[in-house]
């Protein structure tokens, strides 16, 4: 972790009038990875790995752990502060529910995993007291069979 708060810079981002409109709802993205292997215990895209690459992302996109504040001229900024980073909520959890349901299902949203949404449709202050510009939610499914990252 030292080695990533190293990596980000002092930055300001200017938001544009379509940054701040586009700001008013969040837009979730679910990815879907099926493992390949039909052994349970395998090593599939391991907790340490998954987290490893979120922060080489974060480093390359430090916009990511700024926060929301208003520059010297008024408008809105993502001020990014390596003393004091807005870090994305990070969870993964397990489920009892299983790739193949959510095959079978055609991905339906009702199929998905309970709590798979950590953010609803419009962005608030959370538990922090701040609005995270990013959560993570990854779910590992039963029996190893894959995991969906919300």
């Amino acid at each position: 972790m030292e080695a990533f708060v190293s990596a980000i810079k002092a930055q300001q981002f200017a938001l544009s009038a379509w940054d701040m409109s586009a700001s008013h709802t969040n837009i979730p993205y679910i990815y879907y990875f099926k493992n390949p292997n039909s052994d349970p215990t395998d090593d599939f895209m391991p907790s340490s790995r998954l987290r490893t690459s979120f922060l080489k992302v974060i480093e390359e996109f430090p916009i990511l752990v700024g926060h929301i504040a208003v520059g010297k001229d008024g408008r809105y900024v993502i001020d990014v502060s390596p003393h004091n980073l807005n870090m994305p909520e990070y969870l993964e959890s397990q489920s009892t529910a299983h790739f193949r349901d959510l095959e079978k299902a055609k991905f339906s949203w009702d199929a998905l995993p309970q709590n798979v949404a950590t953010v609803g449709a419009f962005p608030a202050v959370g538990v922090s007291g701040i609005i995270k510009l990013v959560n993570v939610n990854i779910i590992r499914l039963a029996e190893n069979s894959g995991l969906v990252l919300f």
